[in-house]
């Protein structure tokens, strides 16, 4: 059985930062990032240990529609918006 939850909700820093970590793991849904800055800001999101870039110009918001499953998303990007939804994953007994 799984349910629907709010994986994170938070502005990024310039240090990386725990969004999602869990060993049964989540399917990602959805991730929304929007570049609060004045200029444009790189964001870096590892999933499960495999690193994405994205540029986003300023105040540029980016949606990504995906359906993956993961266990750890980490990033930064300073003064990034970015909010990460999908389904956690239950174990059956």
């Amino acid at each position: 059985m799984e349910q629907i939850i709010r994986i994170k909700a938070t502005t990024l820093t310039d240090t990386e930062q725990t969004l999602y970590s869990n060993t049964i793991g989540a399917i990602v849904k959805t991730i929304m990032l929007h570049n609060t800055n004045s200029t444009d800001t790189e964001v870096t999101l590892s999933v499960d240990g495999v690193i994405f870039v994205f540029t986003l110009t300023t105040k540029e918001t980016k949606i990504i529609d995906t359906h993956i499953v993961a266990n750890s998303i980490k990033g930064l990007g300073l003064g990034v918006n970015i909010h990460v939804s999908g389904l956690q994953l239950e174990v059956d007994i």
